[in-house]
């Protein structure tokens, strides 16, 4: 019960932990610092006075997979219309001084781009070797563009946690080391330094259209029907195994919890079910989140997204996961492990390092035999406390959203400001 009693701290510290987060923790860890250290002062969607002058630079953001989606809708909070009959979703927005136009799409390909970009962020797929030629063949592609001075890679990494592959890569090929100044990773890995490779949430199912406003304050103040909810793939000899036995036995007590199991993992969600899973966590006070190929999930960041308290299974699901191993299979490789201060998260132990360094408000357990008893501690919460509960939680993550945001502003500059 010790995750139990930490997050109980968490929770009623919350406020606090914001600021001090906003103030002095996401920047020096995970994302781009400014060189006085610290993020700019005003909002993203201020004029921002790192860069000088009237002169407006633009930046092109082309998305082949779901961290583009979010990093558009749900950080930068950019609006989508449709084109090519529906194959590609475009967005335009102003930012600070940057004229930003976006374009997410199976279609897209390298020789789309105008010959004249002189900025590009590039969102794609890294998980296998597959979608990894996509990869390669766009940045050999983007060398040849006469004005490209600089690309951001933004990158679902590999769930097994074998992304060694792209600094082999960098290595091989020097003109597109130079050329790509930042490199945000979802799932933890031991290629983030902070300075050039930068963790990056996995974020919410943006693919499968999840809405990119969280729910309203006002929607969070009635009583929940459930406890916890849990809808999702148990796989045979996981952790997740277990937890059907346990949830039945905490709704033979009495204490509801909305249960949707399958035994096949399914790649492309109805309707009818998307919609039944986001009924479930918006009328549960928890959602569990057990680990499945990866100890981060989609599921965390919906819940925060919706009210409902993550109740994080605190494992790494392959020993290739734990920082420690990732670095000794880096040198092992005979490739050099990102130069520059480690992030402060290394000293926090397990994954999940970006949620822990933010201090989110979430429950980590390490066995889920523990959720029992914190079920048996929600019973004692009256409906004030949880609504409280509820919305110290929207507001964490919307902050949350708000300093992504204003980050990846600053790291634009800093891009600007090399060349």
């Amino acid at each position: 019960m010790a995750g139990w009693s930490r997050a109980k701290v968490v929770i009623a510290a919350a406020c606090v932990i914001v600021c001090y987060f906003l103030a002095s923790v996401l920047v020096p860890t995970f994302l781009p610092k400014s060189e006085s250290g610290s993020l700019p002062g005003e909002r993203i969607f201020r004029r921002n006075d790192q860069v000088t002058g009237s002169e407006q630079r633009h930046l092109e953001i082309w998305s082949l997979t779901n961290a583009g989606i979010y990093l558009w809708g749900h950080i930068l909070q950019g609006t989508f219309t449709t084109s090519a009959g529906g194959r590609l979703v475009v967005g335009e927005k102003v930012i600070g001084d940057w004229s930003i136009r976006f374009a997410n799409g199976k279609d897209l390909s390298p020789s789309y781009i105008k010959a004249d970009t002189e900025y590009l962020v590039l969102a794609l797929n890294g998980r296998s070797e597959a979608v990894r030629a996509t990869l390669f063949h766009w940045l050999d592609e983007l060398r040849t563009l006469p004005q490209l001075k600089h690309i951001g890679l933004f990158l679902v990494g590999s769930e097994d946690c074998n992304n060694n592959w792209l600094l082999a890569h960098f290595i091989d090929l020097p003109e597109v080391d130079r050329l790509v100044s930042a490199v945000w990773m979802t799932y933890d890995h031991a290629l983030v330094d902070g300075k050039r490779f930068f963790q990056w949430p996995l974020g919410v199912a943006a693919y499968r259209n999840f809405p990119t406003s969280p729910v309203s304050e006002a929607s969070l103040q009635h009583p929940r029907p459930y406890r916890c909810n849990f809808l999702g793939t148990v796989y045979k000899g996981s952790t997740r195994a277990g937890l059907p036995k346990i949830l039945e036995a905490i709704n033979a007590q009495g204490m509801t919890c909305f249960v949707k199991i399958r035994t096949e993992w399914v790649a492309h969600e109805k309707a009818e079910s998307m919609e039944l899973y986001q009924r479930a966590v918006k009328s549960s006070d928890l959602t569990l989140c057990p680990v499945g190929k990866n100890a981060e999930s989609y599921r965390i960041y919906e819940a925060l997204s919706l009210g409902s308290v993550p109740v994080i299974e605190d494992v790494s699901p392959k020993e290739a996961c734990e920082p420690a191993v990732e670095r000794r299979l880096l040198l092992a490789n005979n490739l050099a492990v990102p130069s520059g201060d480690r992030p402060k998260s290394d000293h926090v132990s397990g994954p999940h390092r970006l949620l822990k360094s933010l201090g989110a408000p979430v429950i980590y357990i390490k066995r889920w035999e523990e959720l029992t008893d914190i079920i048996e501690m929600e019973k004692q919460l009256n409906l004030q406390q949880l609504v409280e509960r509820r919305v110290k939680l929207l507001k964490w993550y919307s902050q949350f959203r708000e300093v992504l945001a204003e980050a990846f502003l600053v790291s634009l500059n800093k891009m600007a400001k090399q060349h």
